[in-house]
């Protein structure tokens, strides 16, 4: 038990380190390198966690790249592609290192030793869950009115309504727990 949070412990700085050292680089040849030493250190899971990161992580940071350019290139003139190769290479080795490191650690576990971010952290998961949950009651709720599976066009009409109430969610979730830490003594 005592083994594992210090398992925990370890892991989570050698991953600070890592992102520290990571947002460091601009190099896109040794971003690509580490993003392989990677791959290699969390042989186990990689796969998917790949596919994660490419699916989740990749589109946001391309788009973004790929406006940011755009944009210089109508404006000022022909920009270099390095700095946003190097930018996306970074970007998404260190997601998939987090994401990794994520799957091994335990988080409650390693923050035990420190009581204000284990109660940070509660809360935050605390808040996830409710959030999660909610945008599947919605989901399911969607699916439920229609009589054919929902269309980007519905998701999109829908997605007005259902943001507003996780807006709502959040704001009362987080006025409740900044009521309960107030009653217990917490500022």
């Amino acid at each position: 038990m005592r083994n594992e949070a210090r398992r925990s412990h370890l892991a989570l700085v050698a991953w600070a380190v890592a992102v520290f050292t990571l947002s460091a680089i601009s190099d896109l040849r040794l971003l690509l390198l580490s993003g392989l030493a990677a791959l290699l250190l969390f042989r186990r899971g990689a796969a998917r966690v790949a596919a994660r990161v490419l699916a989740v992580v990749a589109p946001p940071a391309l788009g973004l790249s790929l406006v940011s350019w755009g944009w210089l290139a109508v404006t000022g003139g022909n920009p270099p592609v390095a700095p946003y190769a190097a930018l996306l290479a970074r970007t998404l080795v260190i997601a998939f290192l987090s994401l990794s490191v994520l799957r091994r650690v335990d988080l409650l576990r390693a923050a035990a030793p420190f009581p204000t971010v284990s109660r940070l952290l509660v809360l935050c998961l605390a808040q996830i869950h409710a959030l999660r949950r909610l945008a599947t009651e919605s989901a399911l709720g969607l699916r439920s009115r229609l009589a054919r599976r929902p269309g980007t066009r519905d998701v999109l009409r829908s997605s007005g309504a259902v943001t507003a109430s996780l807006l709502a969610l959040s704001v009362r979730n987080a006025r409740e727990a900044g009521e309960a830490m107030r009653s217990r003594g917490f500022h």
